[in-house]
């Protein structure tokens, strides 16, 4: 049978129903878009990161010794089973005329390679690879020179710069953590030839070849690495003890000699003496003072601290952020794609049932007439199938590519911004594709499939008449009498006909809920992050610096850092004792870096405001407890009342929750002097002051860090802006894919609403002609069929902020990382910002509809069908 009929029927399809048509291909395209743009992004960072680790051959564990490695400690080390070790060394130093810390690393062999961007490798004692950061600065030929520093390890200060590198390890370009010189911020680092260090080396890196088969990025690698770790960490445990042990025996042997030959030359010096030889006072003093010089050596020698051996991760070893976040961003971006497109995908999914299921009933009389002519029912269903089809791999192939190079691009380019990989490859992901498509089809086929195969059913005499409407009943809102009687006219109309039409109410709802509930999730999470830096920082932590003194500094040293806190630059000060601790915690595989602070003071002099969260209480410190940080205390899994173990410098004390505080970013335990003593029954001893500056500036804090740490008397400095701006960089990135899914649900909400109010205007076409006939004026018409879809619509506001509220928890829950908690609370612009675009975008088609219908051939569309 010659099928050209056929094929000009189906070919009219798609002329006839334009709207219809770009409808499913939108709401597919949507969909696919922001379920392709997310799910590709996190693999293809993942891809990136993993290539950059597997180039750099970047080490698994690293071991830092304050006082370098001996070779009993070489040995060791080089025994660990399944890792090869590299022995290097590193120092920090700052630019001469400048206040830039570098950290200067020794070439790198076979571990933690960095990535060449410009030049040649350096190869002379007098050549050095400077970060690519500097390189707009400096420039290739330049000479470098380094400001001398007492007790540096560092032979010579000026090098050529010969090559622009990026490192293996220090993944950020803006924020590389902590120095000892300069500001106390790491600015850049550089590499150069290890005969340039005195002295042994002071970091090994250990690379664990059972842990190449696993990406950086995942679970599988974490918690083996952390095994790692904690078997390491034991194995150098009496290391410290050992290696202080040598080191007092070394100088107590050369001690003893001296001591010996002076004894030796005053016990010359008095048989002299006594021979009648004429010995001088200032000889006997010069003995006595060699001597006094040898006592005061030997108890010097007896405050000795241990030396430490520290075992860190690719993540926690200093400067090591960078890395951290961009693990923790894929993670986000991961978590955010199993819920968010998802949801929407589904969202359109359904409205496309609900379109392909009208487009069969509309063709209902022309399935007759082709049966009637005798063609088969699958000739008749494969007309379905070819519109399903073409529109479903239409939208579907337009939302992939615009996802996968649109929107990744867009979000790759925000979540990579100051990251040594700043180039990720978009590589098309075939089961990902391959999901999208049949998920299309599925969408857009199978409910037409079904459809068909129902309705062809019955005999094509019976599929040529009309389809009997659908039948009215009473509702539950009619056995409401008092209710019922005060409803006008109109209002029981649309009562009944939003239950009459079942499915199209349920769509509508659905579809709204839907669209409001992914607005609300995505302007929710961008409320929660969007604020938490500033209250953190400008809120709760209210000083500027934390200033770590140097405990082998001389009294003297002592009192010019003392006087420096107390100069006109400084508002106000804290004496406190501040530990940096490393936690193992049950939820998380890493041990967490926490703050533990202790003071005398129980408002902590202002500079630390103390709140509970959820109630806003203010909070002190107290005799009988800790205050533990929020985040810490939801990964302990502890709450006021409950006890909680940590180790403060090697010794375990257990400790009590008195209370729980707001805290945004990283961990903090805050005690008072008296229950610190109780719970580790130590004398209580300041080591670190909280300074709050008078000029809050950059600049000037910098320039204040700069001055203490030229001071001897200075251990460490650390300043809260540089954790502002990394937390600030965490925050952007997720914002950018929040404004991203923002976007793309106003526009599933557009796509939506307007194809659903075209359903129902297409289906009671012949309803709204009655109604025009019998005397209804124009506008009267629109809000016969509109006041449905604004009552649904509300309903479907309501449920929307209900479900947005659920996903909005969820989301923030799987978003954060270890070290950073967001606020659950939202502003009150989210919950009006879903509500006011609905209302909007009801407005607008409320003018399409009225315009429509005003168009609309009222006679003719009363005309009979048969």
């Amino acid at each position: 049978m010659r099928k050209k009929k056929y094929w000009k029927n189906v070919f009219l399809a798609f002329a006839e129903s334009k709207g219809r048509f770009l409808s499913i291909a939108c709401l597919l395209m949507i969909g696919a878009m922001a379920l392709v743009g997310l799910k590709a992004t996190a693999p293809n960072m993942e891809q990136a990161g993993q290539e950059y680790v597997r180039q750099s051959r970047l080490a698994d564990l690293f071991v830092i010794s304050d006082y370098g490695f001996s070779k009993e400690d070489e040995a060791e080390l080089r025994a660990v089973k399944g890792a090869k070790s590299e022995f290097t060394c590193f120092a920090d130093a700052a630019i001469k005329n400048s206040s830039q810390a570098v950290r200067l690393f020794s070439m790198p062999v076979a571990s933690s390679q960095f990535q060449l961007v410009q030049g040649k490798k350096p190869l002379k004692k007098s050549e050095l690879a400077l970060s690519s950061n500097l390189k707009d600065k400096y420039h290739l030929g330049q000479t470098l020179e380094l400001a001398k520093a007492n007790g540096s390890q560092l032979k010579r200060t000026k090098f050529k710069i010969v090559a622009f590198v990026k490192s293996g390890e220090i993944w950020s370009q803006e924020t590389m953590g902590t120095a000892s010189s300069g500001t106390g911020q790491l600015e850049a680092y550089a590499y150069v030839a290890k005969s340039n260090f005195a002295g042994p080396a002071n970091l090994a890196r250990l690379r664990y070849s059972s842990l190449r088969q696993d990406s950086f990025a995942s679970k599988a690698y974490a918690k083996a690495v952390s095994q790692k770790q904690a078997g390491l960490t034991k194995r150098l445990a009496d290391n410290g003890d050992q290696r202080l042990q040598a080191m007092k025996k070394q100088a107590g042997q050369k001690l003893d000699r001296k001591e010996s030959s002076l004894k030796k030359q005053q016990a010359q010096l008095t048989l002299y003496q006594q021979q009648g030889g004429q010995v001088t006072k200032k000889q006997l003093k010069q003995l006595q003072a060699g001597l006094a010089k040898i006592q005061a050596a030997r108890k010097q020698m007896a405050k000795w601290p241990k030396p430490s051996y520290q075992v860190y991760t690719r993540a926690s070893l200093p400067g090591g952020e960078g890395y951290q976040n961009f693990v923790s961003e894929i993670s986000s971006v991961a978590a955010v794609s199993n819920v968010f497109p998802v949801v929407l995908y589904l969202v359109a999914a359904l409205v496309v049932l609900t379109t392909m299921t009208r487009f069969v009933d509309e063709e209902r009389q022309n399935a007759g007439i082709f049966r009637a002519l005798g063609y088969n029912k699958r000739d008749v269903i494969q007309k379905f199938i070819i519109y399903g089809l073409v529109a479903s791999t239409a939208g579907s192939v337009l939302g992939i590519l615009l996802g996968n190079y649109f929107i990744s691009p867009i979000i790759l380019r925000i979540v990579c911004m100051g990251s040594v990989i700043d180039q990720v490859p978009l590589k098309l992901h075939l089961s990902l594709v391959l999901f999208t498509l049949t998920a299309g089809l599925a969408t857009a086929v199978l409910p037409s499939l079904w459809v068909a195969r129902r309705e062809l059913a019955e005999q094509p005499a019976s599929l040529l008449l009309p389809k009997a409407p659908v039948a009215g009943s009473k509702i539950l809102l009619e056995r409401i009498k008092p209710l019922w009687r005060r409803l006008s006219f109109n209002g029981k109309v649309t009562a009944r006909n939003i239950f009459r039409y079942k499915q199209r109410m349920l769509m509508t709802i659905f579809g709204v809920a839907g669209s409001v509930a992914l607005l609300f999730t995505g302007l929710g999470i961008r409320s929660s992050i969007s604020g938490i830096a500033d209250r953190q920082f400008g809120q709760l932590l209210r000083y500027d610096l934390l200033v770590v003194k140097n405990p082998q500094a001389s009294q003297k040293a002592q009192k010019e850092l003392k006087a420096k806190l107390a100069s006109n630059d400084v508002e106000r000060k804290l004496p406190v004792a501040f530990y940096q601790l490393q936690e193992k915690v049950q939820g998380s595989d890493e041990a967490q870096a926490v703050s533990l602070i202790v003071s005398q003071d129980k408002q902590l002099g202002g500079l630390v405001k103390l709140d509970e969260r959820t109630s806003g209480k203010q909070l002190q410190l107290t005799k009988n407890g800790a205050v533990v940080s929020e985040k810490l205390a939801s990964l302990a899994q502890v709450k006021p009342g409950d006890a909680m173990r940590i180790k403060i410098n090697g010794q375990a004390a257990k400790i009590k929750v008195a209370a729980v505080c707001e805290m945004y970013a990283g961990h903090a335990i805050y005690m008072s002097a008296d229950y610190y003593e109780k719970a580790t029954g130590k004398k209580y001893q300041s080591n670190a002051s909280l300074v709050d500056l008078k000029t809050r500036s950059g600049q000037k804090i910098s320039q204040f860090a700069a001055r203490c740490l030229k001071l001897a008397a200075c251990g460490a400095v650390s300043q809260n802006q540089s954790q502002v701006k990394t937390l600030k960089q965490v925050v952007n990135s997720l914002q950018t894919v929040m404004i991203v899914l923002s976007l793309l649900s106003v526009m599933l909400a557009v796509v939506i609403l307007y194809n659903l109010t075209n359903i129902n205007v297409a289906e009671r076409i012949r309803e709204l002609s009655t109604i025009k006939v019998l005397g209804f004026h124009n506008h009267e018409v629109t809000m016969y069929i509109y006041r449905e879809t604004i009552a649904l619509s509300l309903a479907g506001i309501i449920a929307g902020i209900i479900l947005g509220k659920g996903m909005h928890r969820l989301i923030l829950q799987v978003i954060g990382s270890s070290q950073i908690m967001f606020n659950p609370r939202v502003d009150l612009f989210v919950y009006l910002a879903p509500i006011g675009a609905i209302i909007l975008i009801l407005c607008l088609l409320c003018l399409w509809v009225d315009r429509t219908l005003q168009k609309v051939d009222m006679l003719e569309a009363l005309k009979s069908v048969d």
